[in-house]
């Protein structure tokens, strides 16, 4: 029987909103909700930040931002741009989409690049790649994984929760705690509806969860069937 408790859970939840109908009601829910269960963070698109910076100045819950999401066809500078707007808004944390298709085109250098130019636009802050397991081979995946290390990134992460990234499962989360050292964390993300599939990702090595349904998962209330991310 697992000792992880609902608080300790909660801790690691980076509550989620990225829905390109989110409106700015949705995300002062978001934000409060975050507050009000013990969040880590909330992730939204560039457009909230401000304004959600703003709402949780001082309360030590992080504003991440959703970059290059979830198509994943940016060029570097591109986003070098958008990450330092951002963090003029406030942010704190970049979740990016890896260039999948440099990836699966063998141009490891471009990628490589790609990678490095996120991390220095970032300036500190922390990083994570979302790599998009589900459309990767293992050796891709631990390739991927391996690039973004040695570039600096701060946490790899399973999937965007849109288009073909997958849901987060226990094997991927044990591929990807496999791939990196321990310097670098693991963030599971992709239809984690439930508190006891939070608590085996966890136990499997994740280290954060992304999800649109952190109130559901620490208070127990009935999913509602929508898409989650």
């Amino acid at each position: 029987m697992s000792t992880i408790s609902v608080k300790e859970i909660a801790s690691r939840i980076q509550h989620t909103n990225v829905s390109p109908d989110a409106t700015k009601k949705d995300i002062e829910k978001l934000c409060s909700e975050a507050l009000k269960y013990g969040f880590s963070a909330v992730v939204i698109n560039p457009i909230w930040v401000k304004h959600a910076s703003e709402l949780l100045k001082g309360t030590g819950v992080k504003v991440c931002v959703a970059l290059n999401y979830p198509m994943a066809g940016s060029k570097p500078l591109t986003k070098a741009v958008e990450i330092r707007e951002a963090i003029a808004d406030g942010c704190e944390e970049i979740d990016f989409m890896i260039n999948v298709g440099y990836l699966k085109s063998g141009m490891v250098d471009e990628f490589r690049r790609d990678v490095e130019t996120v991390v220095e636009a970032a300036d500190g802050r922390i990083v994570k790649a979302i790599l998009e397991t589900a459309i990767l081979s293992e050796e891709e995946v631990r390739l991927a994984a391996r690039i973004c290390e040695e570039e600096g990134v701060n946490y790899v992460k399973n999937s965007s929760g849109w288009g073909k990234g997958g849901p987060a499962t226990v094997e991927v989360v044990k591929l990807l705690r496999s791939s990196v050292s321990k310097r670098v964390g693991v963030k599971a993300s992709g239809g984690i509806r439930d508190f006891a599939t939070a608590v085996k990702l966890v136990e499997a090595g994740a280290d954060l969860l992304g999800t649109s349904r952190g109130v559901q998962i620490v208070t127990g209330e009935k999913d509602s069937g929508e898409v989650s991310y």
